[in-house]
């Protein structure tokens, strides 16, 4: 079972009636996170209407050295999911971190947002030498 998965479960099993998640349009209107490699973006992964979507830069599109990422295999294609995709889930730390752990009992509200856990800790990744960087 992924970490996220194990996360997910956890909250579920922490909501009462009374504690429901924010709404994406409480949290933010519009988040766009851009994948970045230094300082050249690699693409844009958004959250709207409950469905993810994943597209590559123009510079990305235009380049030969960097490969696609796995989940992503052409870079014309626009990428849609209600999930998130384990290369993103992969950024949200478990639930076991302090941090995280601290974010949660002070923000109840946040606890099943994955869009607000990627932005709080989703910048770098252990997994790959990528950013992600919250467009507002």
């Amino acid at each position: 079972m992924t970490m996220l998965k194990r996360f997910k479960k956890y909250i579920k099993s922490q909501v009462k009636a009374n504690d429901l998640p924010c709404t994406y349009e409480q949290i933010n209107h519009n988040p766009k996170f851009q994948l970045k490699y230094h300082d050249n973006s690699i693409g844009c992964l958004n959250f709207s209407d409950d469905v993810w979507s994943f597209i590559y830069a123009d510079w990305f599109k235009d380049q030969n050295d960097l490969q696609p990422l796995f989940e992503f295999p052409s870079k014309e294609k626009f990428y849609k999911s209600a999930e998130l995709w384990p290369f993103f889930e992969s950024r949200i730390p478990s639930i076991m971190q302090p941090k995280v752990q601290e974010y949660l009992e002070s923000h109840p509200s946040g606890r099943n947002n994955e869009v607000k856990l990627l932005e709080l800790f989703g910048v770098t990744s252990v997994n790959n030498p990528y950013k992600l960087i919250i467009n507002l």
